[in-house]
């Protein structure tokens, strides 16, 4: 088949109403040509059915842009906003910005209040957003989960566009934010540890001040440090080293495996002083 459904979720507007019309012509050609080897000649189809399977049903399927007002910026990963006119909460995913409207006081601090700030200055009251779900559509606080546009995307999952387009994004590559997993929507997760380390070694934002905590950015680095890793074998002792031990054996007494799991069922024991 020429033309799936899905296909017409992926194009908008006059680029919509090109294909509507390629697809008019399509289905009445096949119609005719039916029509010809059957000898049926009364066979017609109107344009406005097709009008409304294409244009309202097909698109209304598979576009699931939700566009919102802002009511109001609560803090820097929070805003309210009003959609067909219901005020809902928005929690945006993937990220965590330092409190600054605990009811806690005590949790509150000036990071938070600059990611805040750095919210308001980006998200106005009043203006029009664009909202996408990843996997679950709320929190257990009755929030809606969404990663929040600032310009309608063409392709939410392109990076140029998550890039410059997408507030979740942005606010963590300006490093007003720490990637937060907020399973099980972590569609763009691996993509935000990317911002996050770029955004802290470029010293953004809060970044500068010590504002964020680098959690994240370990974790990663000792993740990247375990694959790499070599894993080192003592013939004599049978313990297990990894090469970034400081007593590791003599070359003689060496026997290298390719994986911790390959040592252990040789019957090695990890040397917890370098192995964790």
């Amino acid at each position: 088949m020429l033309y799936s459904i899905p296909f017409f979720s992926m194009v908008k507007g006059e680029i919509a109403v090109k294909w509507k019309k390629e697809l008019i012509v399509l289905i009445n050609v096949l119609l005719c040509s039916f029509a010809v080897l059957t000898g049926c000649e009364d066979i017609a189809i109107e344009d406005t059915a097709i009008n409304d399977i294409i244009i309202e049903d097909i698109e209304n399927e598979y576009d699931d842009i939700e566009t919102v007002e802002v009511a109001s910026v609560v803090d820097g990963d929070t805003i309210k906003v009003y959609l067909e006119g219901e005020r809902y909460t928005i929690r945006m995913i993937g990220i965590d910005t330092p409190e600054s409207v605990h009811p806690d006081e005590s949790k509150n601090t000036i990071y938070g209040q600059k990611a805040s700030d750095y919210a308001k200055q980006t998200i106005k009251k009043g203006q029009t957003v664009y909202l996408s779900k990843d996997v679950s559509d709320r929190d257990k606080y009755d929030r809606l989960l969404r990663y929040v546009w600032l310009e309608k995307p063409v392709d939410v999952n392109d990076e140029n566009e998550i890039r410059q387009k997408m507030y979740n994004a942005k606010v963590v590559l300006d490093g007003y934010a720490n990637v937060y997993e907020y399973a099980p929507n972590n569609t763009l997760y691996d993509l935000f540890l990317s911002f996050e380390a770029e955004a802290a070694e470029n010293n953004r934002g809060l970044w500068a001040e010590n504002g964020l905590n680098n959690e994240n950015i370990e974790r990663t680095e000792a993740q990247k440090q375990s694959e790499e890793d070599i894993f080192i074998g003592n013939k004599n002792s049978k313990k297990l080293h990894s090469s970034y031990c400081t007593d590791l054996p003599q070359e003689k007494n060496r026997i290298y495996f390719d994986s911790k799991e390959e040592a252990l069922e040789q019957g090695y024991e990890i040397d917890s002083k370098c192995i964790y």
